[in-house]
Formats: structure tokens, sequence, C-alpha cells
């Protein structure tokens, strides 16, 4: 579907523009209003995952368990995968596909890689999404770049020193 936007858009006479806007966007435009927006949303879903935090996590990690707790397992993939969408397709019209994708899986490469449970991983997510999304929009203030593509390459200049670092850390472990 995204390559058959990019045929379209790539006869339209500002169609190259468009094409990088919807790839990595950018945030530094977005209103207020729509920040807003999409953090109301963010709290919301939050506090849906919160409440229900101990169904889901015996759901994605011990599903055996999960059936024998009487757990509707399909309805609870359902129900986490439907949130995810909106939290997901909310915030990719906001900071394009490459920027929420980023955000989404580097944080969460880079915590598998530096820590074994799950308290510790999340809390190095949170690290490495923020010191991400600082760093770049630092990068792109001082280099007068695009503010999207540079906490997108941020992340990826993250994500190759952590996975050395964690790649040093089993050799001189194991």
């Amino acid at each position: 579907m995204a390559a058959a936007a990019g045929l379209l858009l790539s006869r339209a006479a500002e169609g190259d523009e468009e094409i990088k806007n919807m790839l990595v966007g950018n945030i530094l435009l977005v209103s207020p209003t729509d920040v807003w927006k999409c953090f109301g949303l963010f709290l919301l879903v939050g506090m849906v995952h919160f409440v229900l935090r101990k169904s889901f996590l015996l759901v994605s990690f011990d599903r055996d368990s999960a059936y024998e707790h009487g757990l509707r397992v399909g309805w609870w993939d359902f129900l986490f995968y439907a949130l995810f969408g909106l939290v997901v397709t909310s915030f990719v019209r906001i900071a394009a596909v490459l920027l929420v994708f980023s955000y989404l899986i580097v944080p969460a490469v880079c915590g598998i890689n530096l820590a074994r449970s799950l308290t510790d991983r999340l809390l190095i997510d949170w690290v490495i999404a923020l010191l991400g999304g600082v760093a770049g929009l630092f990068l792109s203030f001082q280099w007068d770049l695009p503010s999207g593509a540079a906490i997108v390459c941020t992340f990826g200049v993250l994500l190759i020193a952590i996975g050395f670092a964690g790649l040093f850390r089993r050799r001189a472990a194991g």
C-alpha cells in the first residue's frame, strides 16, 4: 500500500516532499491540539494497560497458565492489538512511520540486550527513548537537520552501540 502511495505521489508536483513527510515527518510542525489529543489517548491506553497488566502479562509470557486460569487468550490478544493499533495509527498521523517505529522497536531491543528482568527492561526502554529523542532533537537543532530524520538516525546509532555492548558483554561472560 505504501509503495502504491509512493508511485502516485511521485507524479504530484510536491510528491517527493509528501513522501518524505509520510516517512519521517516533521514533529516541529505538530499543533499543540494534536499533542494533547495524543497525550490523552496515551494516558487512557496506559491506564487500561496498568489495570489489566496481570492478564496481559500472563497471556504474553505464559499462555498455558492463562488458559488454566480461564482467560480467553484470543480476546486478550485482540484487545492488546486493538489498543496497539489505535495508538500507532494516531501517532503515525502526526509523527510519521519511521519515527513511530523507531520509538517502538529500538528501546525494546536495547532493553532486551541489556537486561533480563521485565522491570529493568522497561526502565532501560524509557531511558533509551528519552535519550534518543532528546539527543536527536539536539543534533537537529545544532546541525539544522530535519527533526524526525535526526531522531531516527540517533536511535540507529544507539541501537548499533548497544548491540555491540551486549555482544562484548556476552563474550566476556561466556
